[in-house]
C-alpha cells in the first residue's frame, strides 16, 4: 500500500505520473489532503514517464479544485483507467466519468460566481496609496483557476482578493499567492458604498425581480460580503406583489395560447406523412429529422420523455444519446428490458439553439408540446399500454395537462384519457445536470418509479 500528502494539483501530478508509469493500481494508494507534501520512494519516482491526453489533465485539474476528500482517488482512478481505456472519456454513463463530468461542472459554476460576486473595496495604505480589496468565500478551491479574469480586468490597480484558503495579491503587474491576514484586519466597508447602494437603488426595476431565479442565481451565502445585500430584502419584499401579478398574466396568456392553439389543431386534417411531414409548429424547420417512437407496439408499458436531443436527431432513434444511456442503466437495475417498452417522446422533433458550434437543448413550450399532441395519442392508440411513465415536467404536462413538480407528482395516481395509469419520474438528463451532491439521489427515484411501473404493469 502506498500513501501520499498532497495539497494541489501540482503536487498531485508529480506524484501520480511515476506511481502510474509503475502500474500502481488505485486501490494500493492512500491519498490524504495536507499540508506536507510526502515524495515517494526512490525506487517509484525513477519509473519511465507516460503521456497523458489534454483533455484528461484539464478535467484533472478541475477536479483538484473539488473540496471534497475523494477528488485525489477519483483523479488517480481516471488516469489509471485512461491508460487501459483510451475512450474513457466518451462513456458519459460511466459513474466515474459522470461524477468527474458533474464536478467539473460545479467548479466552473463555482468561478462564474466568483467572476460575478467579488465585489472590491477601496483602501488606503500607510503611504497614501489606493488599493482595493475584496473578501469571497467559495465552495471549492478556485482562486486560482478564477483570478485570471481579474488581472485582465484590473491590470493597472493593486488588488487583493482573499479567501479563507488563501488570497491572490496584484502588484506592479505581478501575481502572488499569499497567506489570508486575519479576517478583523480587513476592510469591511468604504466611503463610496453610500453611493453605490443608492445607485442600486434606483436602477434595480423591482417589478421585474423574479425571487426564487434570484435565490438559485445569487445564493444567499453571498450576500454578507456584496455592499448591496442591505438592499435586497427590501427590494423584494416591494417586487413580490409585482412579481405575483405579472406571473398570474403570464400564466394566463400561456394558457390561452395554448388552448387557442388546440383549437386550431382540432380543425386541421390529418398529415399523410406523419411526423415526418408535420409543420404544426416551426421546431421542424431547424431539425434534422423527426423521431418516432420505438419498441414493441404490445408493450405493457410505454415510456414518454420531452423531446429528442442531438444525437437522437442524427440517428433518428430516440434515447440513444447520454440521457439514453442513464436510462438504459435504469432499465437494468429496475429490472425492465428495452426491447420489450416502447419509448418515445412528446415532441417528436429537436429544439436547440447554438452556443459556439454546439447544439443546446431548449424546453419547447406550451403550444410546441400541444402541436404535437396527436401524435402521441396516435401512439398510445395503437400501443395500448396499462402503465405510461412520463419522464419529466413535459411528458407529464403532455400526458395530463399538469404542471405540477416532479417532487409532487411522483406520489399521485394520475389516469390518462386511454384509461392508462401515469406514472411520473424525472428525466434522465435531470440527473446528468444535477449537482453531484443530488445526483445520486435522483438516480435512486429513477429506478424505484421504473420498479413501481414494472409492478403495477404485471
Amino acid at each position: 500500500m502506498y500513501s501520499a500528502c498532497v495539497q494541489g494539483f501540482t503536487q498531485w501530478r508529480d506524484v501520480a505520473r511515476p506511481l502510474l508509469s509503475a502500474g500502481i493500481a488505485p486501490e494500493e494508494m492512500e491519498w490524504r489532503l495536507g499540508q506536507h507534501f510526502e515524495p515517494l520512494a526512490p525506487s517509484i519516482a525513477a519509473s519511465a514517464a507516460l503521456r497523458l491526453s489534454r483533455q484528461l489533465m484539464e478535467l484533472l485539474e478541475a477536479l483538484s479544485c473539488y473540496r471534497h476528500d475523494g477528488r485525489w482517488d477519483l483523479m488517480y482512478r481516471l488516469a489509471w483507467r485512461s491508460l487501459r481505456q483510451p475512450r474513457l472519456l466518451e462513456d458519459a454513463a460511466d459513474p466515474d466519468v459522470h461524477r468527474a463530468v458533474q464536478m467539473e461542472s460545479a467548479v466552473n459554476r463555482e468561478v462564474h460566481k466568483m467572476h460575478a460576486f467579488v465585489r472590491f473595496r477601496e483602501m488606503t495604505d500607510e503611504h497614501g496609496e489606493t488599493k482595493y480589496f475584496a473578501w469571497f468565500e467559495p465552495t471549492h478551491d478556485i482562486l486560482r483557476r478564477g483570478v485570471g479574469f481579474f488581472c485582465k480586468r484590473f491590470p493597472n490597480m493593486e488588488w487583493m482578493i482573499a479567501t479563507p484558503g488563501g488570497t491572490a495579491l496584484w502588484q506592479n503587474g505581478e501575481l502572488q499567492f499569499v497567506e489570508t491576514p486575519d479576517k478583523s484586519t480587513l476592510p469591511k466597508a468604504d466611503a463610496h458604498e453610500g453611493l453605490w447602494r443608492t445607485y442600486y437603488r434606483n436602477i434595480c426595476n423591482v417589478s421585474r425581480i423574479n425571487p426564487p431565479a434570484m435565490r438559485r442565481e445569487m445564493p444567499q451565502r453571498y450576500w454578507r460580503n456584496l455592499p448591496e445585500s442591505v438592499e435586497i430584502q427590501t427590494l423584494l419584499r416591494d417586487g413580490q406583489a409585482s412579481f405575483a401579478q405579472r406571473q398570474r398574466e403570464a400564466m394566463d396568456l400561456e394558457l390561452a395560447k395554448a388552448r387557442a392553439m388546440q383549437r386550431a389543431l382540432a380543425d386541421l386534417p390529418d398529415h399523410s406523412g406523419g411526423p415526418s411531414a408535420c409543420r404544426r409548429c416551426d421546431i421542424w424547420r431547424h431539425a434534422t429529422q423527426a423521431v418516432l417512437g420505438e419498441g414493441s407496439t404490445s408493450a405493457t408499458i410505454m415510456l414518454v420523455g420531452e423531446q429528442p436531443g442531438d444525437e437522437e436527431d442524427l440517428r433518428g432513434r430516440p434515447f440513444v444519446g447520454p440521457a439514453g444511456r442513464v436510462l438504459d442503466s435504469a432499465l437494468k437495475t429496475a429490472g425492465l428490458e428495452r426491447s420489450e417498452l416502447y419509448i418515445t417522446n412528446a415532441v417528436k422533433h429537436f429544439k436547440w439553439q447554438p452556443r459556439g458550434k454546439r447544439r443546446l437543448h431548449k424546453r419547447p413550450d406550451a403550444s410546441e408540446v400541444a402541436a404535437c399532441n396527436h401524435w402521441l395519442d396516435a401512439e398510445v392508440s395503437q400501443v395500448k399500454p396499462r402503465i405510461i411513465v412520463a419522464l419529466g415536467a413535459s411528458a407529464l404536462r403532455a400526458l395530463a395537462g399538469l404542471t405540477d413538480s416532479i417532487e409532487s407528482a411522483r406520489q399521485l395516481q394520475i389516469p390518462h384519457a386511454s384509461g392508462a395509469q401515469i406514472v411520473c419520474t424525472y428525466h434522465p438528463s435531470a440527473i446528468l445536470r444535477a449537482d453531484p451532491s443530488n445526483a445520486g439521489q435522483l438516480s435512486s427515484h429513477l429506478v424505484d418509479d421504473l420498479r413501481r411501473a414494472r409492478e403495477l404493469a404485471a
